[in-house]
């Protein structure tokens, strides 16, 4: 009701008498619809907060969870032992985690990849509101688009559901190219963590989100390409979701 009428929460409690007009009726009948059929608010109202950012999101890209703010938490704590250079944010979307990584780390450029236009353009809107000046929007496929040996750090929520994933039905209304990888879930994880080989820095960062039984396959994939230090968080709810470590390059 605040998003169709405009008034705040606490004037509609302070008011609760007031009459709406026909058309703000009929907004909010189609709206409250649309939820009871399963569309997440989210995506009624347009808007997410993630780290204190309002964020515009659309059915074009994935909606941000608080589970991922723990990613962002965990780069700014890996941040000053980074090396030289930019921070790559992959798939970026709505653009949530690029713009949270440039409130607070000013003396490093971000750069966010994203490969569909669609989702390009919503976080275009976001970058226009909070990143102006400290957020690049690339569109590419993932790392060919980055400079090679460029990167101090490369940050990524890629899609890792199987195509026969369980939850799925649970998340048709999100766009499934943002969750599904492919047979196994791994596929883009593991696309990333080779292409990192290549754009990264040495010792460049690379920290991945992914789903919660995927942890050891993560890390053993990190271990066959060269990464050190590798190390696995929980998220809000004490499970496995973000598996990080640093990439030898110059070993290799």
């Amino acid at each position: 009701m605040a998003h169709v009428t405009g008034f705040s929460r606490a004037r509609l409690f302070a008011f609760p008498e007031t009459e709406l007009c026909t058309e703000y009726g009929d907004a909010l009948e189609l709206l409250l619809g649309k939820r009871l059929s399963g569309t997440p608010l989210a995506y009624l109202t347009n808007q997410r907060e993630f780290w204190s950012l309002p964020l515009v999101v659309t059915p074009d890209v994935l909606i941000p969870r608080p589970d991922t703010e723990v990613l962002v938490e965990k780069v700014l704590e890996l941040e000053p032992d980074a090396p030289a250079g930019c921070i790559i944010e992959l798939g970026t979307g709505s653009g949530a985690i690029a713009l949270a990584l440039a409130q607070e780390l000013p003396q490093r450029t971000i750069i966010a990849v994203e490969k569909h236009s669609a989702a390009l353009t919503i976080a275009h809107l976001n970058v226009r509101r909070f990143g102006m000046g400290r957020v690049e929007l690339v569109q590419g496929n993932w790392l060919d688009a980055v400079a090679p040996g460029s990167a101090a750090m490369i940050i990524a929520n890629p899609p890792y559901l199987a195509a026969n994933d369980e939850h799925l039905p649970q998340l048709a209304c999100e766009p499934q190219s943002a969750l599904v990888s492919g047979p196994t879930g791994l596929e883009d994880l593991e696309h990333i963590i080779e292409a990192t080989g290549v754009s990264g820095a040495n010792r460049c960062v690379l920290l991945l989100e992914h789903g919660h039984q995927q942890a050891a396959a993560v890390q053993s994939l990190m271990s066959n390409y060269n990464y050190s230090g590798i190390s696995t968080e929980q998220d809000l709810a004490g499970l496995d979701r973000i598996t990080y470590a640093t990439m030898n390059n110059g070993a290799q």
